[in-house]
């Protein structure tokens, strides 16, 4: 679909999906900015993850860099960008 779309001129995609197809596209580099939006209340131990990307330790995990917060509502939007920079 991606291929067909970029032969069209669509250059920008809007996924807003859950954790299964969101997981997929940041697994292979498709993400150029994330909109993140956090809730000002806790979910518990059942709520589902952002993305689905199984990770064996933290190191393993992409870094982001935060490029704007601001509030929305009771929410934050957190908007990010993949950081090429290697973790610490």
């Amino acid at each position: 679909m991606l291929t067909e779309l970029a032969a069209r001129g669509v250059n920008d995609v809007l996924v807003e999906a859950g954790p299964r197809l969101a997981g997929a596209f940041a697994r292979q580099g498709l993400v150029d900015e994330y909109q993140l939006f956090v809730a000002g209340q806790f979910l518990g131990s059942t709520a589902r993850p952002l993305l689905d990307w199984p990770l064996a330790r933290m190191s393993e995990a992409p870094r982001l860099k935060i490029i704007e917060m601001r509030a929305v509502g009771s929410d934050w939007r957190v908007t990010a960008i993949p950081d090429p920079t290697p973790g610490v």
